[in-house]
């Protein structure tokens, strides 16, 4: 290799090792408090919910025919197989060595393999679109994406959004790659936004992006208006057919009505709340945004760029695909859903990646163009400024991220369940507790718990020995503005946790309660002490 060739590689190299770094510092908190299934629950309910149908996608089965259709047919349709049959396979190693019952090590293989990596893949994407690995430029960009506080709280946990938001940059690149012949790259990019809409349907918001490409290949005369229609058709069918056959079980009758009913009943809670009413549109939105991606002091210098991007030939393509997916992803997940900081990462990264275009690609400037960027660059050392603010804030969560089972108050207050139920601790007990608390199942205490809210009806459905309620879900569920869906139920729903509230739950006496949860047993149980 000549001196030149290891200049030109230095910067592809240098992204390749903070690459490796991040990849190595997320293992630290992502290997911490997952000591059992029940820990993972508290925690992260998301992973502990799907945890199980996972490990059931790779249990061993009597023939090769039960075992493809038990890996296929997972059961929980909330998210799409490229998610749980790649989570499955990164497990399988983990099965075939014994270890598949070691569930620090379970977590700690999924949360890299299918979170982590994918995202550092996307932000590697995203900087070769915009530098190619050529410039100062390159390091300097993934560090500013790296930095942003959601990029570093999505890290953490083992969740859809890396494989979602690789394979939706993945569609921007190959649309770009496509320079408006509308071929063989403008059908590739069908295949990545289909598959992502397999796992989640954000691809379906990328129409803007598309249509935005057909309408510059006709007006720079690429393809005539045939082509342009018979291409745009070919999309659609492209990037359905690659929907289905990502997505295998929906070859089944079956399992197409579970999955059309599973997702219309998400579409439901995504857009109205779960069970009480969340609020939508920008001033909600607004303390989400300032925590996880800084407000303007990131964004509005991110849109400066893209914006004037469109007026360089040779950025115009790119900035304009990136702004046409950011409008239309950016409307749905602000104005038709409740916000939640990943649903954006698939918009909002590809943008701040346009930052780079503030900065020349050679540092050395003579006046002339020093006077001609002074806005951008002083734009770019705000951006600086921010990313050094961002860092201090992701050191500090990678720092509590790491320590959160330490002197957890949650998890002491499970010794005080134990303790106070001491005197039925060789007793059959059927034991509720709120998925945001920690419970450990004997070989005489069976525990269960619900997303739902409660009511007295459920309780007589359900017959449960003990209630473990914790004090802060009350405390929601009773506040002033809470607002429910269906306002008959939410108000049989808000008469159980007053009562719970006031200690006075029919048919239970209260046992316990501190700051943390409240323990009631059945008023029949008092009687039967050990």
């Amino acid at each position: 290799m000549t001196r030149t060739d290891f200049k030109h590689g230095l910067p592809a190299l240098t992204c390749l090792i903070l690459a490796g770094i991040a990849f190595g510092l997320t293992a630290i908190p992502n290997s911490k408090a997952s000591d059992n299934l029940a820990m993972v629950w508290m925690f992260e309910p998301d992973e502990g919910v799907v945890l199980p149908y996972v490990l059931a996608m790779i249990e061993p089965a009597a023939s090769l025919a039960a075992a493809a259709r038990q890996f296929v047919f997972y059961g929980y349709y909330h998210y799409g197989f490229p998610y749980f049959g790649f989570s499955a396979l990164v497990l399988l190693p983990l099965q075939w060595a014994g270890q598949i019952d070691n569930i620090p090590l379970v977590m700690l293989a999924l949360r890299q393999m299918v979170n982590v990596l994918p995202m550092l893949m996307a932000l590697l994407l995203l900087v070769y679109l915009f530098d190619r690995f050529k410039s100062y430029r390159s390091p300097l960009l993934l560090l500013i994406l790296l930095s942003v506080p959601a990029v570093m709280r999505n890290f953490v946990w083992w969740h859809p959004d890396g494989l979602v938001t690789l394979l939706m940059t993945a569609g921007i690149f190959f649309l770009w790659r496509d320079r408006l012949r509308l071929g063989w790259n403008f059908l590739l990019s069908a295949v990545m936004v289909g598959v992502a809409s397999a796992l989640k349907l954000v691809g379906l918001f990328f129409f803007l992006a598309v249509g935005v490409v057909i309408l510059a290949a006709l007006v720079e005369k690429k393809v005539v208006i045939i082509r342009a229609a018979a291409m745009g058709l070919a999309y659609l069918t492209v990037m359905a057919g690659s929907f289905v056959l990502a997505n295998p079980f929906l070859l089944s009758e079956w399992a197409r009505t579970e999955y059309i009913y599973t997702l219309n009943k998400q579409f439901y809670l995504v857009r109205e709340g779960y069970e009480i009413v969340y609020e939508r549109g920008i001033r909600a939105a607004f303390p989400i945004v300032r925590e996880y991606y800084g407000v303007g002091i990131l964004l509005i210098p991110a849109l400066y760029a893209a914006v004037t991007g469109l007026f360089n030939p040779a950025r115009r393509l790119l900035n304009g695909i990136i702004l046409a997916n950011f409008i239309s992803l950016t409307i749905n997940i602000f104005f038709f859903t409740h916000f939640k900081f990943q649903y954006w990462l698939p918009a909002v990264l590809p943008l701040i990646a346009c930052l780079v275009q503030l900065l020349p690609e050679k540092p050395v400037l003579n006046m002339d163009n020093l006077r001609a960027r002074v806005l951008p660059l002083a734009m770019m050392s705000v951006v600086l400024v921010q990313v050094v603010v961002f860092l201090g804030q992701d050191a500090a969560f990678w720092s509590e991220r790491t320590a959160r089972a330490e002197n957890n108050e949650r998890l002491q207050f499970h010794d005080r369940v134990v303790e106070q139920l001491s005197a039925w601790q060789r007793q059959p007990l059927k034991v509720y507790y709120d998925y945001r608390l920690y419970f450990l199942d004997t070989p005489f205490w069976q525990g269960q718990t619900t997303f739902d809210l409660l009511s007295y009806e459920w309780l007589r459905e359900t017959d449960f020995d003990v209630l473990i309620l914790l004090q802060q879900r009350i405390r929601d569920y009773l506040h002033p503005e809470a607002e429910g869906i269906d306002t008959e139920q939410f108000a049989r729903n808000q008469a159980f946790y007053r009562d719970a509230d006031r200690g006075a739950l029919t048919g239970y006496a209260l046992l316990y309660r501190d700051s943390i949860g409240l323990i009631f047993v059945r008023q029949n149980l008092l009687g039967k002490v050990e």
